[in-house]
């Protein structure tokens, strides 16, 4: 690759969250709900935009602008309600469909000649005389083409325990499965279904997914002949997956595939960032298989960033644990030359941060450490990227650089104090390597840190003792 490939994937002033990988022609595309920076108008208020990447250049992505205008669903969006997650697959036709639902029951379809868009309204899913099916709130709808040209929706939202107060009057039901339809060649006529795919938190007993029952987020593939269910789980924080022979199940549940937090890789209880929901998909690069999520900034749950990461793989073939990273989609660690934005972090802990999720309906950035924008220009791309709030005892991690012969490593700060900072290896309770001191002023100061004779693959790891809380920008490897 030509230019390094980092998470989060796009740019840090782009905020695609549920993204959705998929390859058409030589790109890669992924097609995922817009939030906004700060996350103050909740979540998935932005038009559908549409980003891209050569498959031989997973770095360079580009916009190819936006693919859907909110502007043309059909539920008069008011400007805070959500137009959320969709999914894009070719058609049998050859054309581009767009699926997606906001705030009515139904599932909403859009098509283009090009995977790039613009997407026009198509109609919805409906019954055989033509009426929109809205029985279940079509939630996150993911779709399948199969090999035979046969085509199956899938859908759903099971939040465990009771429904919610603040759900209870939206008109919407929540059946405590997700759904599996077969839909017709048009695309949109259901000709079989529903059938229950996936158990909800509330009825997992006895069926193998307890613990990780269904919650949200549906996303099918094929792979080697097998049907695979990726899901968001009851935990929140969860991409899990089940496998069948057969497209509307019964499906066996697998594992997990990633946590936006770490949570459970290699039995870790403790969240490694700060953590919400999660929604993503799989994609096939280069022989090894990858799965796209998101992450959580600006301290609430609705300014989310995508994020992928590589698979490992089990002893029978199938899919493992991923760890979170700093280089994802970069097919190896990072060179440890150049200057880094702190925000590509993927450790974020400090005795300040709740070990609660975090919410759309609670702000938390005055209190915790936090990946924050702020503005400095009108145009999108003019905002400066720090990590904010940074305290004594925030320890900030990325996971993988190579390094050659021994680097040092300055680190840019902002605030008032004094500010201690140490540097390890490997690992956030490792032995530190160096520790650097300076006294910030309220403007921009840079401390340099000994590196010493480090050469291979390392994770690296900075942990600071404040007067006050200060922003940390970037760093530079010398």
């Amino acid at each position: 690759m030509q230019h390094a490939a980092m998470n989060p994937y796009l740019p840090l002033y782009e905020y695609i969250p549920d993204g959705e990988p998929r390859i058409f022609g030589d790109r890669l595309y992924v097609y995922g709900s817009h939030d906004y920076a700060g996350g103050d108008r909740g979540f998935c208020p932005g038009d559908y935009m549409v980003w891209s990447a050569p498959l031989d250049d997973l770095g360079d992505w580009r916009c190819d602008g936006t693919g859907f205008l909110r502007s043309k669903c059909p539920d008069n969006l008011k400007p805070n309600e959500a137009m959320a997650a969709p999914d894009v697959v070719r058609g049998v036709d050859g054309r581009y469909y767009l699926y997606y639902n906001a705030t009515t029951n139904n599932c909403h379809i859009a098509v283009s000649d090009t995977p790039a868009g613009p997407f026009e309204p198509y109609g919805d899913v409906c019954k055989d005389d033509g009426t929109p099916y809205a029985v279940n709130k079509m939630f996150d709808p993911g779709v399948l083409v199969d090999d035979d040209g046969r085509v199956y929706l899938y859908i759903g939202f099971c939040m465990p325990g009771p429904v919610p107060e603040w759900l209870r009057d939206s008109g919407s039901v929540f059946p405590q499965y997700s759904l599996g339809f077969e839909l017709a060649q048009d695309m949109k006529t259901i000709v079989r279904g529903p059938v229950n795919i996936i158990p909800g938190g509330n009825v997992t007993d006895g069926t193998g997914f307890e613990g990780h029952g269904f919650y949200e987020a549906s996303s099918p593939r094929k792979i080697d002949g097998s049907y695979v269910m990726v899901y968001s789980s009851e935990l929140s924080h969860e991409m899990a997956y089940a496998l069948s022979d057969k497209p509307l199940g019964p499906y066996t549940y697998q594992g997990t595939l990633v946590s936006c937090a770490d949570l459970g890789l290699n039995g870790n209880t403790v969240p490694v960032m700060p953590y919400g929901n999660v929604h993503g998909g799989l994609v096939q690069l280069d022989g090894e298989w990858y799965i796209f999520y998101h992450r959580h900034t600006s301290g609430q749950e609705a300014s989310r960033q995508g994020c992928a990461e590589k698979l490992p793989r089990r002893a029978d073939g199938w899919f493992g644990q991923a760890q979170i990273t700093s280089c994802g989609l970069n097919q190896g660690p990072l060179p440890a030359e150049g200057s880094y934005n702190a925000c590509y972090c993927c450790h974020l802990t400090s005795p300040s941060i709740a070990s609660r999720r975090l919410t759309v309906r609670e702000c938390r950035r005055e209190t915790e450490p936090h990946i924050y924008e702020e503005a400095v220009g009108t145009d999108e791309k003019d905002f400066l990227h720090y990590i904010a709030n940074v305290d004594t005892g925030t320890v900030v991690g990325y996971k993988y650089f190579w390094f050659d012969n021994g680097r040092s490593v300055s680190l840019r700060l902002r605030g008032m104090g004094k500010v201690m900072v140490s540097v390890c290896l490997d690992g956030p309770d490792s032995e530190s390597i160096d520790v650097g001191e300076i006294k910030l002023l309220g403007t921009w100061g840079e401390v340099s840190l000994d590196l010493g004779d480090v050469s291979g693959k390392h994770a690296l790891y900075f942990k600071f003792c404040t007067d006050e809380r200060i922003q940390f920008e970037s760093f530079s490897f010398h």
